[in-house]
């Protein structure tokens, strides 16, 4: 099934700009809707999905300013707006830098070389994809009922066994693979737990699938449906037979996640299933048989809710007939580097870009950095970083590092333009300053207040071409 098309606002005022962008991005399979102002782009914000603007800054009735694009960037900054690109044909580096200071993610100018705003684009959905992605896993928001993950080819090759902590788990985990050992995985969020889940099952003599829930993304009304299945008829959207999860694991695993989250009625019916080893399909009389080795997982402090009654106690000894804790990475700085050139692998792949070094300053960074969210984190960080590197190498200014929020020192003025050393900024604004001067070097100069060897002494120190 091929994948949606990603949309694209273009907010401009002039008809044949709008028809070229569009001829662009229809070419590279993109879905793309236009505004000629500001406020017919608000309106299209509130009746479709979009994943990217491009915004002119500069409109019919103020052409000069910007003020019309700045105005927009500022309403968009109290919405959880999507991406924006600034466009101007204007000479002015500093609205290019107010843009940014609002919240435009990057910005090219008028005329633009087609291949550079495409890889533009191409970055920027990208790393909004990421930034979706870990404020999923930040928000430790459940996955969306029905994507059970099901796998027969085993991929366990991100588990890279280093540290001493890692290796001891892995001798641990090879032993008890062989067996049908119920296991009970514990460890803080993004240390991995599905990943070694599968790495158990690849390991045993299971031939079957391993089948992955997350346990809190089921309504306690559809939990027996989910893990039991039903018959055709059973309640009223039971249009079909369905199998659950028991079933599609039979002579697999099944890898129960976020355990914690299940209330006491969905305990008591997972229990009887675990106790019996039988179950029947919602509006079934046939009792089929549970051939699934479990594998349950959960960050929750257990004692606590042992003590306090929120988890039942008979259940809880019938999931961890093994019980083991993954070590949270900041407890294992030797697999730290290895797993982030893996990831850099992993996301300059998936991105068909050409996988880069680590600087020493970015390795020591990130052995210094305390992982927070782990794996998960480091994963995030490397793609982020493979997308954003503009030189040969990923250095300490392309890594993003969580904030404390009571961290005085990190603490970044509203007004900041998004983080880049002044090489990098120095290099943007002189990339911006010769496509508005069409490769002019004199004219390039003089918009940025350097003289036409300075501008010459740049391109030769950042090897760029004005042909």
């Amino acid at each position: 099934m091929p994948a949606a098309k990603q949309h694209i606002l273009i907010v401009e005022d002039r008809g044949d700009v709008r028809l070229s962008l569009r001829f662009l991005l229809n070419n590279h399979c993109y879905e793309v809707f236009e505004a000629e102002s500001p406020a017919v782009a608000s309106e299209l914000l509130h009746s479709h999905h979009i994943d990217l603007i491009l915004l002119d800054m500069n409109f019919e009735f103020d052409t000069t300013s910007g003020e019309e694009g700045l105005a927009f960037l500022r309403k968009q900054q109290k919405t959880s707006s999507p991406p924006i690109l600034a466009m101007t044909a204007w000479s002015s580096v500093s609205l290019a830098v107010e843009a940014m200071q609002l919240g435009a993610k990057d910005f090219f100018a008028k005329p633009w070389d087609n291949h550079a705003v495409v890889m533009m684009v191409k970055k920027h959905l990208a790393l909004a994809q990421i930034d979706h992605q870990k404020a999923i896993s930040n928000q430790q928001e459940p996955t969306q009922l029905g994507n059970s993950e099901i796998s027969s080819n085993h991929n366990t090759n991100s588990i890279l066994w280093h540290s001493p902590q890692m290796q001891k788990l892995k001798a641990q985990l090879e032993r008890i693979a062989k067996t049908d050992a119920t296991i009970f995985l514990r460890g803080e969020n993004g240390t991995g737990k599905s990943c070694i889940a599968e790495y158990v099952h690849a390991h045993s003599a299971r031939t079957g699938e391993f089948v992955s829930v997350n346990m809190g993304a089921i309504p306690e009304s559809l939990f027996e449906s989910e893990l039991f299945g039903h018959k055709k008829g059973a309640f009223t959207d039971a249009k079909q037979d369905r199998v659950g999860r028991f079933e599609l694991a039979n002579n697999g695993t099944l890898f129960l996640d976020e355990v914690a989250t299940m209330g006491a009625n969905q305990q008591a019916k997972l229990l009887r299933v675990l106790e019996s080893k039988q179950f029947e399909r919602v509006g079934d009389t046939l009792t089929q048989q549970a051939s699934c080795r479990i594998i349950a997982a959960s960050n929750a402090d257990f004692e606590a809710m042992l003590e306090s009654g929120e988890f039942r106690t008979d259940l809880y000894f019938r999931l961890n007939t093994i019980e083991l804790t993954i070590p949270p990475l900041s407890a294992r700085p030797e697999d730290i580097i290895v797993l982030a050139k893996h990831f850099i692998e992993l996301h300059a792949k998936q991105y068909q870009l050409t996988p880069l070094p680590l600087s020493k300053l970015a390795e020591q960074a990130l052995l210094d950095y305390a992982w927070p969210g782990n794996v998960r984190e480091l994963s995030h960080m490397m793609a982020r970083a493979v997308l954003m590197a503009e030189s040969d190498c990923i250095d300490v200014h392309d890594l993003e590092f969580k904030v404390l929020k009571n961290s005085s020192n990190n603490a970044s003025s509203k007004d900041d333009i998004p983080l880049m050393t002044l090489e990098d900024a120095e290099k943007k604004l002189l990339k911006m300053a010769l496509a508005q001067t069409h490769n002019n070097v004199e004219q390039a100069g003089e918009l940025l207040g350097i003289s036409k060897s300075a501008i010459y002494r740049r391109l030769e120190k950042f090897a760029m071409s004005t042909k």
